[in-house]
């Protein structure tokens, strides 16, 4: 599939200015590592995280999320959680 793409000014001069600087061979590059950059960022498919604060997580990264906000929550010296249970059904 081929696609013509109008880029506005200021886009053209840093599509030149990386092309000349020899970070990219091409424009297809660019727009490659482009993509791949912002899929990294937040994947493409929202069906495969969950919604969260923050943004679109994998179930691993939510995980880890809630592991960490787990640390230091501990229950107290001879307390349940069945005993907290039965306190919020009262």
């Amino acid at each position: 599939m081929s696609m013509t793409i109008t880029l506005k000014p200021e886009t053209e001069r840093l599509v030149q200015e990386e092309l000349q600087s020899g970070h990219f061979h091409n424009v297809d590059e660019i727009i490659v590592e482009g993509v791949h950059a912002r899929r990294e960022k937040e994947p493409l498919s929202q069906s495969k995280g969950f919604r969260l604060a923050g943004g679109t997580k994998t179930p691993a990264q939510a995980g880890e999320d809630i592991r960490q906000l787990q640390l230091g929550n501990r229950l107290p010296p001879g307390v349940t959680i069945r005993d907290l249970i039965n306190e919020g059904r009262a």
